[in-house]
């Protein structure tokens, strides 16, 4: 491979990036169960750890993706009949929202069902004698191996428990090693505390034997399914004696523990007599080491592909999460390390609980209360799609691999909901759900689901970006077509009605989750969102049938696409969330779905269409006056939003906010709402993305650097990021006192690129430059050869 070297000494930038702090540490620990949201995480996306601290006293909650409360009967609702369908259709048509949500409410005769909320399996309580003060107190979590150390000193000596939770062979591996020629006495058991909240009626088993530890669960009101933890016990010297459900061991060198998890959906009480569990652990290596390197080889592959530096001190790097976080509350300016920290953990939980099966739902894994905020369900009308917001462009497509196997899984409940609620082929997506199913939720007057037809797109759109990324016409012709078709099937049954200039009219449709400020009624028409969804939808399918040179209902599509409404803007200049007349917006809202175009969409630039694009600045200006409710996802998507209309200072506001109104548990994992108000892992699993975003904006054709960089940055590196365009970012680095902009970055295919700086290019050098050029100018052409290295050197205006 061909590498053009034109600043000396460049490519070694990624080399000095691994010096960038990437652990958590804290030197305080939770003291009480209810404060189990300020452990540390830790998971493979399969299983996860919450790792409380507490050095004699330790309590470990075990946590599994499958942990839902068992259903006993599942979500229903009515087939729709056409003549109803059509009623709505034409009573919102006719401008009877009221009647038409009445009705649309009224006959889908929605039932509740299927599973319950996310919970907790269990908790290993490890307890030690005490001997001696605790000095030297630490725990720590590194990101870049997904292992958590406690270690304290009293007067046995130094020492260190250890925990990760295996990529490779899905397991949970801790080790208690006793410090120099002292010995190890501890307890262990298997257990619950009342305030994990479980439900009445569940049936609890804990039991051990010389070595291992089981606890099984019988779920209330579903007798058939349960789930079991069973750990495998390996000491080193000492023994082991059993004292009902608890082992005690005395005076052993270390003790390693090795756990596995597993739920049942039928005829549990015989599978766990078959014991496949504990088989399947004593086929393991005892060895911690030897597991921990298998791990790191899978996690830190996928994680150290991007790295970030903000130029913070070294003094502040050396804080703790609660020091840093104090700090930055004190603190109207970006504290550099802090920021860091939170890139890199957000980094690290979203890789721990993601999958090739599963991406991460409201809690990502984890949660030590059966009393999950709304169910720790998938949220599919922002949540999720904000939660792996930086999988593609962060480059873990491992990660991003369970959200697209996910999306296959829902297709045939997508459609469904399709069939019986609208009468329509194709795909509509649920608004939320538990995981394993994809039936349509809570249809109720204030929120028709059923009618928020631009979720399923907003859905599509990583699969797209994917595509955009990497090229692979394997994945776009066997993965995303046959979804993409689905929804072109879907527009030809739900488009009926046009206006008087031969525009469809989206009849019946929802803006997630707002209604307007004049009118106290959900189902209307022409919501930004659904438009939005319907042109995304449409035109990746129009370009996946060119790309793919599948014609046979190119014609159809293209005349559904062409005459989709247009986007309204209203009397304030900005865009309507409701492209109809005498609907008045109401800007004060956690959701910016009027805004959906922007971000995900990448659909309006200054370039292409101004006007719409003003108009849209003009709606985020608007939406900034209020708090967004004061809600995590609300201030993330705006944050996105804003970079994509290149507001530096809305996004530097934004993430502010989430950095010092606490959004953050000492964890660093994440809040709903300010005070830490609710456990979930939306702000901490996003956060990376807003910074991608706000340093590289890409779509095919342009790359545009720092296109919404907050001025109190005044200087940093990223390195890994992956473009919509098919290029690397290999590295960018930048100096906004000296106005200089470093970068290189290397094309998987030849092809020319506008190159954007907003700030204007006084001055710029580098192989690829091509075209007129002066001085000023925000823009030049690159014309890039596959598989060669550009070094670009830019002094900005």
């Amino acid at each position: 491979m061909k590498k053009v070297y034109l600043i000396i000494g460049l490519f070694f930038l990624s080399l000095n990036l691994l010096a960038t702090d990437r652990t958590g540490f804290s030197t305080s620990y939770p003291k009480d169960y209810k404060d189990w949201a300020n452990a540390f995480v830790s998971g493979n996306g399969k299983m996860g750890i919450m790792v409380f601290g507490n050095p004699l006293h330790e309590t470990v909650i075990f946590n599994d993706r499958r942990f839902n409360l068992a259903q006993t009967t599942e979500r229903s609702f009515a087939t729709v009949s056409s003549a109803d369908v059509l009623q709505i259709r034409k009573l919102c048509a006719e401008g009877k929202f009221e009647e038409a949500n009445a009705l649309a409410v009224k006959t889908s005769e929605w039932k509740d069902g299927g599973e319950g909320n996310r919970h907790p399996g269990f908790a290993m309580f490890i307890d030690m004698i005490e001997n001696g003060d605790i000095s030297n107190y630490k725990r720590l979590c590194d990101f870049r191996t997904g292992e958590i150390k406690v270690s304290w000193t009293d007067k046995r000596g130094h020492w260190e428990r250890k925990s990760f939770v295996s990529q490779k062979e899905n397991v949970v591996v801790q080790e208690l090693k006793a410090p120099g020629k002292s010995i190890l006495n501890c307890e262990i058991r298997l257990d619950t505390v009342a305030a994990m909240n479980f439900p009445v009626g569940m049936k609890l088993i804990r039991t051990a034997n010389e070595s291992e530890l089981r606890f099984q669960a019988y779920y209330a009101g579903n007798k058939e399914a349960g789930y079991e933890g069973v750990t495998r016990v390996v000491t080193a010297g000492g023994k082991i004696v059993v004292a009902g459900n608890k082992l005690i061991i005395r005076n052993a060198k270390s003790v390693l523990l090795l756990t596995r998890t597993e739920k049942y959906y039928q005829n549990a009480e015989n599978t766990f007599s078959e014991n496949s569990v504990s088989t399947r652990l004593k086929q393991l290596p005892v060895s911690y080491e030897k597991l921990l390197r298998e791990h790191i080889q899978l996690h830190q592959t996928i994680y150290d592909r991007v790295h970030l530096d903000l130029n913070a001190s070294e003094a502040d790097r050396a804080k703790t999460n609660d020091e840093l976080l104090l700090e930055q509350k004190k603190s109207e300016k970006p504290l550099p390390a802090l920021w860091e920290r939170l890139f890199n953990s957000g980094r690290y939980i979203f890789l721990s609980s993601s999958s090739e099966l599963a991406p991460p739902d409201l809690l990502g894994i984890w949660t030590g209360d059966c009393n999950a905020g709304w169910g720790g369900y998938y949220h599919l009308d922002a949540n999720l799609n904000l939660q792996i917001a930086g999988g593609n462009t962060g480059n873990m497509p491992e990660a991003v691999e369970g959200y697209f196997h996910i999306i296959e899984s829902w297709q045939n409940d997508f459609g469904l909901n399709a069939q019986k609620l609208l009468g329509c082929r194709g795909m509509l997506a649920c608004g939320n759900t538990p995981g394993n199913r994809g039936l349509m939720a809570s249809i109720n007057t204030y929120y028709p689901y059923q009618y928020a037809t631009g979720e399923a797109p907003w859905l599509l759109y990583p699969m797209w970006e994917h595509y955009q990324i990497t090229g692979d016409t394997v994945f776009l012709k066997q993965r995303l077509f046959p979804l993409l078709q689905d929804m072109g099937w879907f527009y030809e049954d739900f488009l009926t009605e046009k206006d008087s200039v031969g525009q469809y009219i989206l009849a019946a449709s929802v803006s997630p989750e707002n209604q307007p400020s004049n009118r106290k009624v959900s189902l209307l028409n022409n919501c930004a969102f659904d438009v939005a969804g319907a042109r995304f939808a449409l035109s990746a399918l129009l370009k996946t049938c060119e790309i793919l040179n599948e014609k046979e209902n190119y014609a159809k599509w293209e005349n559904l696409f062409t005459n989709l409404p247009d986007y309204v803007v209203n009397k304030d200049g900005a865009i309507s969330e409701w492209g109809w007349p005498e609907l008045n917006d109401n800007y004060n809202h956690r959701h910016s779905s009027q805004l959906i175009m922007v971000y995900p969409y990448r659909e309006l630039s200054p370039e292409h269409n101004s006007t719409l694009f003003n108009a849209a600045a003009e709606t985020l200006k608007r939406k900034d006056e209020f708090n967004y409710e004061n809600a995590g996802h609300g201030l993330l998507h705006s944050a996105l939003i804003a970079a994509g209309l290149k507001n530096a200072e809305s996004v530097g506001n934004k993430l502010l906010r989430l950095t010092r109104e606490g959004f953050y548990y000492n964890s660093l994992c994440s809040a709903h709402y300010v005070n830490n108000g609710v456990f979930c892992t939306d702000v901490c699993n996003t956060f990376p993305a807003v910074i991608i975003e706000m340093l590289v904006s890409t779509s095919p054709g342009e790359l545009e650097l720092l296109p919404a960089l907050p001025a109190n940055l005044a200087s940093g590196k990223i390195s890994g990021i992956k473009g919509r365009n098919r290029i690397t970012i290999d590295t960018l680095s930048w100096d906004q006192p000296n106005k200089t902009i470093v970068c290189s970055i290397h094309s998987d295919i030849d092809q020319q690129v506008n190159l954007i700086c907003r700030k204007g290019i006084q001055q710029i050098s580098g192989h690829g430059v091509s075209g007129t050029f002066a001085p000023g100018q925000i823009s030049c052409q690159l014309n890039l050869k596959a598989g060669q290295y550009y070094a670009l050197n830019i002094q900005t205006n």
